[in-house]
Parts: structure tokens; C-alpha cells; sequence
């Protein structure tokens, strides 16, 4: 049985989430704006790696290929539907 993996995907809103959570408000001209917020609009190429940076940092999960119970590790995915494919294939 194969467990399928799934890439951490963070949407463009957890990102800036995330970002002003690290970095906090930024100060422009005496106005304060969002890290994240600034950052998307001043320099989109930065924005995207940081979000790259972000999931690489996200731990991968993995999916039964026969339910789609979602599990932390691959084994695990592997053995939770093992039982009853192995029954309805005899």
C-alpha cells in the first residue's frame, strides 16, 4: 500500500502571518505597516522564498493511499489500512 506524501503548502495569508510574527511591524516614514504585508508588496520575489524558507521548515505528512487519514510518519501511513486490503484481497 502506498502512502502518499503531502509538501507543507502555506497560503499567502499564513505567510504574512507568520512573517509578522517573526520580524513584528516595520516602521516606513514614521508609518508603522506589516512585515509580511510590506514585504509581499515591495519585493514579491523575497516574499516567495521566505514562503519556500517557511514550508521547508514544516514537517512533511503523509496520507493512507485507501482512507486519507493524514499521519506524521510514513510507516504509519503504510500500516493503517493494510489490514483490510489484505482481507478483501483473499
Amino acid at each position: 500500500m502506498n502512502a502518499i506524501r503531502i509538501e507543507p503548502n502555506l497560503d499567502e495569508d499564513e505567510v504574512i502571518e507568520q512573517l509578522d510574527e517573526i520580524y513584528g511591524e516595520v516602521e516606513i516614514c514614521g508609518i508603522k505597516f506589516s512585515s509580511g504585508e510590506a514585504l509581499k508588496e515591495l519585493d514579491p520575489i523575497a516574499f516567495r522564498q521566505a514562503q519556500l524558507d517557511l514550508e521547508d521548515n514544516l514537517p512533511t505528512k503523509y496520507e493512507c493511499g485507501v482512507c486519507g487519514e493524514q499521519f506524521d510518519d510514513e510507516d504509519d501511513a503504510e500500516e493503517c489500512c493494510r489490514e483490510e486490503v489484505e482481507e478483501a484481497g483473499e
